[in-house]
């Protein structure tokens, strides 16, 4: 791709090797903004994203559950309004092979208005919760 092309995306080939290290092109790096980034795998897609931090803490939050409804989701998005927990940096829910669904999400635990062990406590109480993770993703 030319460096002088301002369009609306951009793009680079990436070679994953054993080292675990990828080249992140400079670019880049200066088109987000900052030296931080949280990198999610979407397993169903096959599909990396990688979202601009401010700060390198960030909580992962899974919730194992039934059913995935519009129903289950007004009632996780009025606990987490409570909680304060109004900007997540991603977010997704699915059902893998129609038996196990999930919502997930990562987040700055830094805008929370409560507790970590509160805001798990609500999850665990919301009907059709079977499991509840909270866990700090590392670098």
């Amino acid at each position: 791709m030319s460096d002088d092309y301002d369009g609306a995306t951009a793009g680079k080939v990436l070679t994953f090797d054993g080292s675990e290290t990828v080249k992140f092109p400079a670019k880049f790096k200066d088109a987000m903004g900052t030296d931080r980034g949280l990198m999610v795998l979407v397993h169903k897609d096959r599909l990396i994203k990688i979202f601009p931090l401010e700060t390198d803490e960030v909580l992962f939050l899974s919730l194992e559950i039934g059913k995935l409804s519009n129903d289950f989701l007004t009632k996780l998005s009025q606990i987490f309004k409570r909680a304060g927990l109004v900007d997540l940096l991603f977010s997704t829910g699915v059902c893998l092979r129609g038996t196990r669904c999930f919502y997930e999400c990562y987040f700055n635990p830094s805008q929370l208005s409560s507790d970590v062990k509160e805001l798990e406590s609500e999850l665990v109480a919301l009907e059709g919760v079977q499991r509840v993770v909270v866990e700090d993703v590392g670098t």
